[in-house]
């Protein structure tokens, strides 16, 4: 099965891959190599000129070590980045695949700054994907809800994003994830704004949900990271009642799996509006004050905050 980005409707030109997943070094054709945490990046770029190389190293290993202090490691021992120029300043689309060995195939703009590249979010975003073991095209909401959401979690707790910014994005975009007249549930409905909004709803409910009943001593992070430690990530494939059962397991709830079985044959409509002030989310995050004496401000707080990896 193959993942893509929200922007992986975008067709990108497929190179040939090479099968590295298993392999103690990158493939001889390797432009680059950058070791993150004990794990090695092969990189294939399309222009190799000095500037262009360490703008795209930079962009990389930060990007990598926000995963990685996200999960405790980084989620894939070895894993090929194809990194293609493109016309513009931006990041264009991104995919993410294990068919021959874990790639990661991202489009650069050959005008890109390093100020641009800072404020990425892509490479992050398929990075995390790494980190969950393939759970069918069923359950793509699953991974595609799970990488938007931790994308910004992530990158708050590491300094690289502002905190009332990705508060802003959930407050306006988990809108987008409920169900419409005539949808089913998550399991029944792969549209965009199900598959990635959705997706994040889920981990939002089920990381405020994990929080509440352990006293917001545990998060969907001490979660997520069991599931790579005993599955390995996406380099195998596992059903998705085992993938939550152990993330319940590492916060002795049955948050993840209660949660699933409720919304993955029949449409729910949780109250944003009620979830929003009881976490103290302002209508304009970013122009608007947090409400810290709200009764889930706590949690609010926590979940951004910075960690030890």
């Amino acid at each position: 099965m193959r993942r893509a980005s929200i922007f992986g409707l975008v067709a990108l030109v497929l190179a040939p891959l090479f099968t590295c997943a298993h392999a103690a070094t990158c493939p001889a054709r390797t432009t680059d190599k950058l070791e993150v945490r004990g794990s090695t990046l092969c990189l294939f770029l399309d222009d190799t000129t000095s500037s262009r190389r360490q703008l795209l190293h930079t962009w990389v290993e930060r990007s990598a070590h926000i995963v990685a202090d996200y999960y405790g490691r980084f989620p894939a021992p070895l894993v090929v980045l194809r990194l293609s120029s493109m016309e513009g300043r931006g990041v264009g689309g991104g995919r993410t695949t294990n068919d021959s060995g874990l790639v990661i195939q991202v489009s650069v703009g050959r005008e890109a700054t390093s100020a641009g590249l800072s404020d990425d979010w892509v490479l992050v975003h398929e990075m995390v994907h790494l980190a969950l073991p393939e759970v069918g095209r069923r359950h793509n909401w699953l991974a595609e809800g799970l990488a938007t959401y931790v994308e910004g979690i992530a990158r708050a707790q590491f300094g690289n994003r502002e905190i009332a910014d990705v508060w802003a994005e959930y407050r306006h975009s988990m809108p987008m994830g409920l169900p419409r007249e005539g949808e089913g549930g998550m399991d029944q409905t792969p549209t965009w704004g199900r598959t990635y909004w959705g997706g994040a709803l889920y981990c939002l409910q089920a990381e405020v949900a994990i929080r509440e009943q352990t006293s917001n001593r545990l998060g969907l992070q001490t979660a997520l990271r069991a599931i790579l430690e005993q599955t390995g990530g996406y380099g195998s494939d596992r059903d998705i009642d085992e993938v939550v059962r152990i993330g319940d397991a590492a916060t002795g709830t049955r948050v993840l799996e209660d949660l699933y079985r409720q919304i993955k044959n029949t449409p729910q409509v949780p109250n944003l509006d009620l979830l929003w002030r009881q976490l103290g989310v302002p209508q304009d995050p970013k122009t608007q004050p947090f409400d810290d004496h709200a009764p889930l401000a706590a949690v609010r707080i926590a979940i951004t905050a910075a960690r030890e990896s």
